[in-house]
């Protein structure tokens, strides 16, 4: 079942980054469910089109059944093939997702069967403006990520063939003949055949620790109250780091790239924020808001005047009120900001270095807490993302730490003074 499945989040993030630094593509296989059968892509070479190349498996040996060429300028992002050797599927152009006429495709013996632009698959107005597509669909430099978060498989039942796709975007099923390459109506009957199908392979994912937050959002739609405990479970996921930076822009000084400065850093944990969002939504009745689960610490850290803030990391940890305050390194706190100061880890950032920092930790699990801070001077940059951090001699460090009750839905206020120079590294 786990390779029936394949979902755009890993397809195409697995091989392309969201800033659009796209690998150039190479020769690449894509097996049937059964294994019975690969299709092997071949991108465009200088004046040639992109070949699909369709092989039965047979031991060790590879026996060409059909080929043809493919209508895409470079290659498909995705491709699927059915189990019987017979239909291939490809979805969006590379380094253009979204954008084309071939965003979705079926090919067949014969060669291209059909092929459909977003609009039309996702059956959008012709006279629908940019504008609102922006509102509508995740746009990057170079696409429009209209299946961002998508299950994507073959399905045969009664000796009918059908290509599926679910889109989180619009949380529907749409399903296609690949024969003819026209869409067909979904029933009841075959709404309730793909949830369990696509059930079964996010729960799978799930157990893998595989597949990142698509199995999460298919099960957050579908609501089935086995499956809650599962989401539940990320938001006491220890995974917790994410830093976002708050820049403004500076004013052009006309000569070289426009720079920005620095503001203030936020940390978080993109599992407890998913888990948060998706089970707000399941709560969600009569049009108000679901629970809270989470809360949010944010303030300001006094740094010291006299201090080079180049090469320099900033800690901001909320230490459960339960570890002794001198073992708080070593506690290696879950909810903690790890920020980092200079030009060397920011190009075209200033750093924006002041002396009252601001600062917010969110997705903090409700409890008590003190909050430490210290700014690291002596660690390489390099080590900054450690889980563990131990004060030495030079660094700065806060010496009384404020306790707070954080609430789910609440937010908590700190001023911390980060003034105190490290005498002996443990101080």
């Amino acid at each position: 079942m786990r390779n029936v499945l394949v979902f755009i989040a890993v397809g195409v993030f697995g091989t392309v980054a969201l800033a659009d630094e796209w690998r150039t593509p190479t020769e690449a296989d894509y097996p049937s469910a059964n294994g019975r059968y690969v299709a092997h892509v071949t991108p465009a070479r200088d004046a040639q089109k992109p070949r699909l190349d369709v092989f039965e498996l047979r031991a060790t040996e590879r026996i060409a059944r059909w080929s043809c060429e493919l209508a895409n300028q470079v290659a498909p992002v995705e491709v699927y093939l059915s189990d019987d050797g017979r239909c291939v599927a490809t979805c969006n152009e590379w380094h253009k997702v979204g954008y084309g006429d071939s965003v979705l495709a079926f090919y067949g013996k014969q060669g291209l069967i059909a092929s459909y632009s977003m609009e039309q698959v996702l059956h959008l107005s012709p006279d629908l403006k940019p504008v609102d597509l922006w509102g509508l669909i995740p746009h990057s430099v170079s696409s429009r990520w209209w299946d961002r978060i998508s299950i994507k498989f073959f399905d045969s039942q009664a000796g009918k063939l059908r290509f599926c796709i679910w889109l989180h975007l619009f949380v529907r099923w749409t399903t296609w003949d690949p024969s003819t390459g026209r869409e067909v109506v979904v029933d009841d009957t075959m709404t309730q055949r793909c949830n369990a199908k696509a059930r079964r392979w996010a729960l799978e994912q799930i157990e893998a620790k595989q597949g990142g937050d698509c199995p999460y959002e298919f099960l957050g739609k579908l609501r089935n109250p086995e499956d809650r405990p599962l989401i539940e479970l990320l938001l006491s996921d220890a995974r917790f780091g994410g830093v976002r930076q708050r820049t403004v822009q500076l004013p052009s000084s006309g000569t070289g790239p426009a720079k920005q400065r620095l503001e203030s850093y936020e940390a978080s944990s993109s599992n407890r924020s998913l888990a948060e969002r998706i089970l707000a939504q399941w709560d969600r009745k009569d049009g108000k808001s679901g629970t809270s689960y989470l809360g949010r610490v944010e303030g300001t850290v006094r740094l010291p005047r006299t201090a080079d803030p180049k090469q320099a990391t900033l800690w901001v940890c909320l230490v459960p009120i339960t570890v002794a305050k001198d073992q708080w390194h070593a506690a290696a706190p879950v909810h903690r900001l790890v920020a980092p100061f200079g030009d060397a880890v920011f190009e075209r950032v200033e750093m924006g270095y002041t002396e009252m920092f601001p600062f917010a930790i969110s997705t903090v699990t409700p409890g008590q807490y003190w909050v430490k801070a210290a700014l690291d001077k002596t660690t390489p940059l390099s080590t900054m993302l450690l889980r563990t951090y131990v004060p030495r001699p030079g660094d700065y460090e806060s010496v009384d730490s404020p306790v707070m009750t954080v609430r789910a839905g609440g937010t908590q206020h700190a001023s911390i003074d980060c003034t105190h120079r490290v005498a002996n590294g443990t101080d």
